[in-house]
């Protein structure tokens, strides 16, 4: 008897900020750029199952160029009052 197994590994990007400015080092524009948290997940039958090799990038709206940056940098762009991807700055 043979059961097929079907399982994959991909990258599963999660918006983190939108519309932040900075300069690019490919188009050297200073333009809005995207946060993204990227991730390796593994997947059984289309269910993630383990995810590894988290990544910030900065994605440039004009030249697309992906920049990985430090989580450091990361909490300094998405500012202090930002602690997780659905907080919200309450003043």
């Amino acid at each position: 008897m043979f059961i097929p197994i079907i399982f994959g590994v991909s990258d599963k990007r999660h918006p983190l900020a939108h519309g932040v400015r900075h300069r690019c080092r490919v188009c050297a524009m200073e333009t809005p750029h995207h946060l993204v948290e990227v991730r390796r997940q593994l997947a059984l039958f289309f269910i993630p199952v383990w995810r590894w090799n988290k990544r910030l990038i900065l994605v440039c709206n004009v030249c697309g160029n992906a920049e990985p940056i430090s989580p450091e940098e990361a909490q300094v762009i998405r500012g202090p009052a930002r602690q997780g991807p659905h907080a919200t700055n309450s003043v």
